[in-house]
């Protein structure tokens, strides 16, 4: 369960975000006792050998006030309602608890606790306004070695958020920033080795936005600079900070500007500055348009953040919008004001599936589905001559458990290759080869032959896929 957190977050990130936020929802702490509704030992994970998990059961059991339920961030995705950190530089770790009680939906309460003599006391106690807690860190944003937390406080869907920046000196939290935000990303902006804060905050009644980053000078948290950004969208979703570049990093914002379009917006530091080097014109479309929210993310492992557009597959233009199974196209900023193709890729929710199309299919193929709203079937096709050489090149199919066994039973004897891809929950997804067609010329037959992929080029290209939270 994501109740614990530790400075290692390697076996964090294998948790899933929506069954422990759900799991962690049960877990209620009622009476003058405090107890957990399960035995601590099943609701929190030890976060090394060296920590005595079962005493800091107890001490948060103990400290926390009478009927409080422990509430999970929900931001980071390996964030935990309760985590360990050293946040005095000492060298021992604080333990430190977010919950929230039957009094009000609109505080969060915040519990440190230190260890003295072998034992946990409480060493703070404050609360925050906000329905929800929309982000914890701990990350050092002043410079000196010793993390800092930052607690983004949520009032819910549609509402801008408060992040608050503490800092624990003398056993007591001092605020050194509180700014309201949209989204917000932490990480090396300016390539320092150093942690910086980037907030963007849309007012959606005035119709403005920004961008802000903060960053440590001279031992202190500071606002470094500032930028305009579009206030005609709306909303502001998701910000990452990460390479942009072999050598610059930047902030990838992504943006919702209607009911089906979406952009991503690009800011690199320079000269202490804010710039945006995709902006276009006014009188332009932008370069990062896109129908619908595809968030920017290093698709190839290259350490460097693509930006996602969709492009519309051959064949489709009589499709309405929702209908149209559109191909995730990734690119990279080339440096200058341009974007550079890097890979394409057939993601699809209903199947979850991330297929890599293979360069050998560039220009020479599109994607066709069933009518059926709620097929789980999605054939990848060979389109030459503007589409008058067609065959199926692969077929993906979602089968439910119960049906794939005797599917698979049937299907033996027949010669129908397949693949099983993967078995996830009660549906199995399988790739399944073509027979040989028999409508296509020669030479379109001998171009078609080239482009079919082997097992192993198969299971090479899919991945199951990342789902946007």
């Amino acid at each position: 369960m994501r109740l614990f957190e530790h400075q290692q977050k390697g076996t964090k990130r294998q948790m899933k975000k929506i069954w422990l936020y759900l799991a962690v929802l049960s877990v209620a702490l009622t009476g003058g006792g405090c107890g957990f509704t399960d035995t601590p030992n099943e609701l929190m994970r030890a976060p090394a050998a060296d920590v005595n998990q079962q005493s800091i059961n107890q001490a948060v059991m103990q400290f926390l006030p009478p009927g409080s339920q422990l509430t999970v961030p929900l931001n980071p995705t390996e964030s935990s309602a309760v985590a360990l950190h050293d946040l005095t530089g000492n060298g021992s770790p604080e333990v430190i608890a977010f919950y929230k009680t039957e009094k009000t939906d609109y505080e969060i309460g915040v519990l440190v606790l230190s260890q003295s003599g072998g034992n946990w006391k409480k060493t703070a106690s404050f609360t925050g306004i906000g329905r929800e807690l929309d982000y914890v860190d701990y990350v050092d944003m002043t410079g000196d070695g010793i993390p800092e937390m930052l607690i983004g406080w949520g009032g819910g869907d549609g509402l801008n958020k408060e992040l608050s920046v503490y800092s624990l000196k003398e056993n007591q939290p001092v605020e050194l920033l509180k700014q309201p935000y949209s989204v917000m990303a932490v990480g090396d902006l300016a390539g320092n080795q150093e942690q910086e804060l980037a907030l963007v905050v849309h007012d959606n009644n005035n119709l403005v936005s920004k961008a802000e980053v903060y960053g440590p000078t001279d031992g202190k948290l500071s606002k470094w600079t500032e930028i305009q950004l579009d206030g005609n969208v709306n909303g502001y979703e998701q910000a990452v900070i990460g390479k942009a570049s072999p050598t610059k990093n930047g902030i990838f914002i992504e943006a919702g500007l209607g009911a089906h379009s979406a952009m991503t917006e690009l800011l690199i530091l320079e000269n202490g500055q804010l710039l945006r080097p995709l902006a276009g014109t006014r009188e332009e479309m932008e370069l990062t348009f896109k129908p619908y929210s595809l968030y920017s993310e290093d698709i190839n492992d290259d350490g460097i953040i693509e930006i996602g557009i969709h492009t519309q597959p051959p064949g489709t233009d009589e499709m309405a919008m929702a209908e149209i199974p559109w191909i995730s196209s990734y690119y990279q900023w080339d440096g200058k004001s341009g974007l550079k193709h890097m890979e394409d890729h057939f993601q699809s929710t209903r199947l979850g599936i991330d297929f890599r199309i293979p360069d050998k299919w560039k220009d020479k193929f599109t994607v066709e589905r069933n009518p059926d709203s709620n097929s789980t079937v999605a054939h990848m096709v060979y389109y030459g001559q503007n589409g008058e050489q067609k065959a199926t090149l692969l077929t993906f199919q979602s089968i439910p458990q119960q049906e794939w066994a005797k599917m698979e039973k049937s299907s033996e004897g027949k010669q129908t290759p397949y693949l099983v891809l993967s078995e996830q929950g009660k549906q199995v997804l399988v790739a399944i080869q073509p027979q040989k067609p028999d409508n296509l010329s020669s030479a379109a037959l001998r171009e078609y032959n080239a482009m079919l992929l082997t097992s192993d080029e198969i299971r090479q290209l899919f991945r199951p896929l990342k789902m946007q939270l």
